[in-house]
Formats: structure tokens, C-alpha cells, sequence
């Protein structure tokens, strides 16, 4: 007879009716051997090598094993049927998924368990499944589908909205460009016909007076020719001859005398075009007519910060099982909707975190101590690691972290921000800013602004997405914030006594941002239209030496990382 639940030969049924129970793992891997043995724990039949397998996994080993001649003859298995019903493993074809790995975030096969996951305390579906489809976890993953479709909703339209803008700005800057082309052309054909009429005026006035001087010639020649006529004449009488020639003579004194005057009259002006240095620097140039300048961004959905009200959501835990250490989350960074980036100085590394389903999502190990973080175009993201006199980037590309190019730096790096192909980057105790492109060329220095040194200890930096862009600076032992073009130029100086040694510093929006206070305990929101900064969050909301801050506002959510804490604060926008 077959045994419920168990694939059988066809033609088995031909012959004996004896019931042969055969081994279920390798019957899901196409193969067959008779059963020697089965698993109580895992209700399956096994052969003696899986067996002998299934007594090794640190996973398996304490199951309960029963002998051949001790096992059942037939086991109506419900695990059995409930396994078959999930997908095929995308790693090994042929196999069921049958395990969840919660360390990884991995669904595999017994085959993935074995390669991949041998140290990793995983999950046998069976086991936990019905338990699973009736918490909490698996309750809430509707209500996080449905939010997570409403922000793409959101961003769809936004990005509908976005694109109307991008095409209309296109269009403004096509015309501002043609029209300044044209004015061009105006002017370089006005400058054209100027000279061009020159070099005719100048022709044809040398012209007309050499016209004139060779008539000139030709005249006092016809008179001097007709004198000789006159003097060589066969029909005059020797008085008329005498005439003939003292006439002849004073004529000839006076076209002597005009042939001395036509020497000064022989002459025409000689002329040659040359260039405009200043044009001829222009055609030279690769920013001839002009340049395309970043002067901000197209956002939507960024709420004014100052008219919220802010709720305080569970914390998220994001300590790693691998941290050794409290973590001191000394960075923060958005990368897309709700997916932060951090940056854990006592455990040397970086970690993903979905402020969603509230997990750390990867962890990446680094070289050194990180201090601040920022975004990069094109899933890439750079920490700066001050006791390595380095900058780490690194690819956050479909959800994982890891490593890219060092760009090597001086010593005591820390405040690190983005704009325009260019990093900015803090060093406090050796008070400067560098600007420098991404393969780590400074491109300028800011240590003295006006003939002085504008801050004490520049901490922390961001750029603004205002118009035109300018960056902020939080100067820790002055408890201040600076504002400065991106050229370097001190435009403002903000403070309030409520902050007290001044961190991280974020641009949420132009014209606000936001900046911790961890000296005072606090977040502060700094308006730049009054120039004023409001305490929005503090001690009573649980922070302590808060370092770094960061606000989503697709999700309208503002966390913190703290030092010495495992947690990220958390407040919604309300």
C-alpha cells in the first residue's frame, strides 16, 4: 500500500502490495532510497544518509529520531502537505522553500540552509507558520501594504507634478538661451557691418583721391606733349617760337612744382582686421553663451515644520547581534521613502534602516570608526572616517550595503554633505571646510572668510536646496549655526540660547532646517526667513545627547540617533 501524503510509483502498484516508505528529502530532490529512519519534530521519513545529515545541523540535532524498526509504517504528515503548497527556491529549482532565516531576511530550501546558514538560527515554516498568520506581525502587513501604496500614490502624483515643472522649466531655459543667442547674433552682426562699412569707406575714399591724382597726371602729360608740339612745329616764325617756348617754360616750372605736391598725394592707407581678444577667449572657452548651474531642487510634499505638531512613535531598535558595543548613532541620511542610513561610530560600521517595518535591514562592517554620512547620486552614499583620514563610499543598491573607492583626506574629517558633483567636508580641529570632487581633487579651502577665521569648530554641514543653494555650518563651541555661499562668503550667523553645542545639521526644506542640540538635549527647527530657531523636540521627549538627525517627508517622519543608545527616537508630523 502508499503511504497518505507520499508520491508513489505507478508502478509499484503492479506488483507487490507490500507498503515500502521511501525518504521524503530526497524524494523533493527527484530522487528515491528506501526510508531508515524519521523525525518526529520534522514528521518526515528519511533515508539513512539524511539521517545521518539531520543529526549534524545545529538546527535539527535535537529532534527526535526514530530507528527503522521503531517507526511508523504510515504517518498521515499535515506538515508535509503544508510545506508542498509554498513556491519552488529561486537558488535550487528543484527544491520547496521550507525555512525562513530571520538574521538575513532569507526564505530558502533545506539546500540554502545548509550553504548559506549553518551558524544562523532559522525558522522550519511548518513549525511557524499558523502561529505566524495569526500576531501581530503578519496583521500589520496589510495596514503597511496600504500605507506604502498610499506614499506611492502620493509619489506618483507628485513626480506627474514634478514633471510638468521640469518640462515647463525646460522650455523657460530654451528661450532664455535662444534669446541670449539672438541678442548675440544682433550684436555680432551689427559689429560686422560697422567694420565692414569701414573698410568701404576707408577703400573708397584711397580710391577717389588716387583716381584724382593719376587724372591729375594725365592732364599736366597732355599739356607737357602739346608743348612739345607747339616747340617742334615747322610753320612758326622764330618770335612765335620764342613765345611758344618761354610759355612752354613757366608751364613746365609749374608741373614740377605739382609733381613735388603729387609725392604727398601719392600714398593710400594701409589697414588690417584683428581680432577681439575678449571674443577670440570666447570661442576658446567651454562656457561660451553660459552655464547650466544647479540652482536648487523641485520638491513636493515637504510640510512647514513650523506648523506641525510631533507625535512620539514607538523607538526602533538597531542594534546589530554582531554590535559589541552601545551604539552612538553619530550620522543619519534619507536615502528613498522611509529608508534611512546610519552610521554607528562604536561598532565600526553603517546599517540600513526601514523606519517601516522598523528592522535594520543591512549592516556593513567598515575600516574605522564612521562619523557623518551623506547621499550620493546613484545608490552610493559617503561616510567619513576621521581616525582613518578617510572617506568611505559605498553602493546602497537594492537595499545592501557595500563597500566602494577610499578617497584619502586629512586627518580629523567628520561633517561630510552633497551638491553638485562636489563634497563638503568638516574638519573642527583644524578649523576649514574643503570642497572637493568625487575622486577627492580639493577644489577650494575655507579657513578664513574676510581676512578671519569665520567658526571655532565646524561640526557638522549641509547645503541647502534654496535658490541660489548656500551651506550651513554648526560651529559646536561657538553654539552656533553659519551660513555661507557656496564660494565661502559668511552670509549669516544663528543662535539661540537654547542650543547648546550644536550637531548635526539637516536641510528639511528650503529655508528650514532642522539642528541638534546635544549639549542642550534637543532638536532645534531654524527658520531662515526670521531667522529664528524653536525647540521642537527635547528631554521630555526622551532624547539625550542627541547627535544626528534626519526627516522623511514622504512618511512626515523625523528620527534621531543618540550617543550611547541602541535606539532611534522616532515623531510623525501630525
Amino acid at each position: 500500500m502508499e503511504v497518505p501524503g507520499k508520491k508513489r510509483d505507478p508502478d509499484l502498484d503492479k506488483g507487490s502490495a507490500d507498503a515500502t516508505v521511501y525518504c521524503q528529502p530526497c524524494e523533493e530532490g527527484g530522487k528515491r532510497a528506501v526510508a531508515q529512519g524519521f523525525c518526529q519534530t520534522c514528521e518526515e521519513y528519511m533515508c539513512a544518509p539524511c539521517v545521518e545529515y539531520h543529526k549534524r545541523y545545529k538546527m535539527s540535532r535535537n529532534h527526535i529520531l526514530l530507528s527503522k524498526d521503531k517507526m511508523p509504517s504510515f504517518y498521515p504528515s499535515t506538515k508535509k502537505s503544508a510545506i508542498a503548497d509554498t513556491d519552488y527556491c529561486n537558488h535550487h529549482p528543484k527544491e520547496m522553500i521550507k525555512f525562513y532565516c530571520p538574521t538575513h531576511g532569507d526564505l530558502g530550501c533545506g539546500d540554502c540552509v545548509v550553504l548559506d546558514h549553518r551558524s544562523c538560527k532559522v525558522d522550519y515554516i511548518a513549525d511557524v507558520a499558523k502561529e505566524f498568520v495569526i500576531g501581530n506581525e503578519f496583521r500589520e502587513l496589510e495596514p503597511s501594504i496600504k500605507q506604502a501604496e498610499d506614499l506611492l500614490s502620493g509619489l506618483v502624483s507628485n513626480v506627474k507634478e514634478i514633471l510638468g515643472e521640469v518640462e515647463n522649466q525646460s522650455k523657460v531655459e530654451i528661450d532664455k538661451l535662444r534669446k541670449f543667442r539672438a541678442e548675440i547674433n544682433t550684436y555680432l552682426d551689427r559689429r560686422e557691418k560697422e567694420l565692414l562699412d569701414n573698410i568701404e569707406k576707408v577703400k573708397t575714399e584711397d580710391e577717389n583721391a588716387l583716381t584724382a591724382l593719376k587724372t591729375d597726371c594725365e592732364l599736366m602729360k597732355t599739356r607737357l606733349e602739346a608743348i612739345k608740339t607747339e616747340l617742334t612745329s615747322g610753320d612758326v616764325s622764330v618770335n612765335q617760337r620764342y613765345v611758344t617756348a618761354r610759355r612752354g617754360m613757366k608751364e613746365l616750372r609749374g608741373i614740377n612744382d605739382n609733381m613735388e605736391k603729387m609725392t604727398d598725394r601719392m600714398n593710400a592707407r594701409k589697414y588690417q582686421f584683428t581680432k577681439d581678444a575678449d571674443t577670440e577667449r570666447l570661442l576658446g572657452s567651454k562656457m561660451g553663451l553660459g552655464t547650466l548651474d544647479v540652482a536648487g531642487e523641485f520638491r513636493k510634499n515637504i510640510p512647514d515644520l513650523s506648523t506641525v505638531t510631533w507625535k512620539n512613535e514607538a523607538d526602533i531598535h538597531v542594534r546589530a547581534p554582531q554590535d559589541q558595543e552601545t551604539c552612538i548613532i553619530t550620522g543619519l541620511t534619507l536615502l528613498s521613502p522611509g529608508l534611512f542610513l546610519l552610521t554607528d561610530y562604536s561598532n565600526r560600521c553603517a546599517k540600513l534602516v526601514d523606519a517601516t517595518t522598523r528592522t535594520v535591514t543591512s549592516r556593513l562592517e567598515l575600516p574605522g570608526m564612521p562619523w557623518d554620512v551623506c547621499a550620493l547620486p546613484d545608490d552610493q552614499a559617503a561616510v567619513t572616517l576621521p581616525h582613518n583620514s578617510m572617506i568611505q563610499l559605498m553602493s546602497t543598491k537594492e537595499g545592501q550595503l557595500s563597500r566602494g573607492k577610499k578617497i584619502k583626506v586629512s586627518s580629523g574629517c567628520r561633517g561630510i554633505a552633497y551638491n553638485n558633483n562636489r563634497l563638503y567636508v568638516s574638519y573642527p580641529y583644524n578649523p576649514c571646510i574643503e570642497v572637493m570632487t568625487l575622486d577627492g581633487l580639493i577644489i577650494s579651502t575655507f579657513q578664513t572668510v574676510d581676512g578671519r577665521q569665520p567658526f571655532q569648530r565646524p561640526f557638522y554641514l549641509t547645503v541647502s536646496a534654496s535658490t541660489p543653494p548656500t551651506m550651513y555650518v554648526s560651529d559646536s563651541t561657538a553654539h552656533t549655526v553659519l551660513q555661507l555661499s557656496l564660494d565661502g562668503k559668511a552670509l549669516r550667523e544663528y543662535s539661540d540660547k537654547k542650543l547648546e553645542y550644536p550637531g548635526s545639521v539637516v536641510a528639511v526644506g528650503p529655508g528650514q532646517l532642522l539642528v541638534c542640540g546635544y549639549g542642550s538635549h534637543n532638536v532645534m527647527l531654524l527658520t531662515e526667513r526670521d531667522g529664528k530657531m524653536t525647540e521642537i523636540m527635547g528631554r521630555k521627549d526622551g532624547l539625550a545627547s542627541p547627535f544626528s538627525v534626519s526627516f522623511c517627508p514622504y512618511t512626515r517622519t523625523l528620527v534621531v540617533g543618540m550617543l550611547r543608545n541602541d535606539s532611534l527616537k522616532v515623531f510623525s508630523a501630525n
